[in-house]
């Protein structure tokens, strides 16, 4: 019993240092998301699907938009704020959090362009912002929301992952002029950026397949490269050209010219010939 009590607690001890290493995000604002050019509800709706990611990101949960609005009516000064830095860090102190993110979203077509920014509020210095174009079905439009928010709050956590299928063993995988191993991985390529990465997969015998190839996030893509075979493999012999059947060669068709020609004469002299009789000078082969 004593053993496992003091495993219990050297795993306690590890797990509290384990979370210590780590460090903690600070707790964010969020204020409303301004409509330019769009109907609020549809505003409304994109505010949530933000709040809702932002407040699993943040350390702590997020002012709710009652708060927000009953502090904001209370503060005419604050309420007047225009998105400068320093009003927004002023509102972040009211609200007791370590960041602010505020923006804006406008219609463009069928599609929404948000434009946020994450405000320090000790420092009153902006940190980071990001313009974002969000389009596509519901869930697409999910996920480019969840995309746009890590990318303004916590971009380094941003990664996906790529799987690669090669029809060629052996073949050296370069990503972004970084060798990566050979075909067949062992597992996919993971901790990469989200967004566009160049693909390179080389070969002895075979051209070069290089491509761009796009990274999700929390998605393993999977990229199939079929490779093209440059030049015989060692032990090969070239590929000959298939041999041409008695049919095809032009003796045989020169042979069927000339039978034919042949055949056509004889049959022209057989009906130039004439097979009828004559009863009249030849009574007896009329007899029966």
């Amino acid at each position: 019993m004593r053993t496992f009590a003091l495993l219990a607690l050297v795993a306690g001890v590890a797990h509290a240092q384990a979370q210590a290493q780590v460090p903690a995000r600070p707790s964010i604002g969020f204020l409303h998301l301004e409509p330019l050019g769009l109907d609020a509800e549809r505003a409304l709706r994109l505010e949530t699907l933000f709040r809702a990611e932002l407040d699993k990101l943040s350390g702590a949960p997020l002012p709710s938009r009652a708060v927000v609005d009953t502090l904001l009516s209370h503060d005419a000064a604050l309420r007047g704020c225009n998105g400068e830095a320093p009003c927004l860090a002023a509102i972040g102190k009211k609200l007791g959090v370590g960041t602010v993110v505020a923006g804006n979203v406008g219609a463009l077509g069928d599609s929404f362009v948000v434009n946020l920014k994450l405000v320090d509020v000790e420092r009153a210095t902006e940190l980071r912002r990001v313009s974002e174009k969000l389009s596509g079905s519901p869930d697409q439009l999910i996920d480019a929301v969840r995309v746009a928010a890590y990318r303004l709050v916590a971009p380094d956590e941003l990664r996906g992952a790529l799987a690669i299928l090669c029809d060629v063993r052996g073949a050296d995988v370069v990503l972004d002029g970084e060798r990566r191993g050979r075909t067949p991985l062992r597992a996919p390529i993971a901790g990469l950026a989200v967004g566009k990465h160049q693909l390179r997969l080389e070969a002895d015998g075979f051209s070069t397949a290089a491509s761009e190839v796009d990274v999700h996030f929390q998605k393993t893509s999977e990229v199939v490269v079929k490779m093209i075979a440059a030049t015989p493999l060692p032990g090969q012999t070239p590929l000959k050209e298939a041999p041409r059947s008695w049919y095809n060669s032009p003796w045989t068709w020169a042979a069927v010219g000339v039978i034919a020609v042949g055949a056509g004469v004889l049959i022209g002299r057989a009906l130039a010939s004439d097979r009828s009789i004559d009863c009249t000078s030849s009574p007896a082969m009329c007899k029966p």
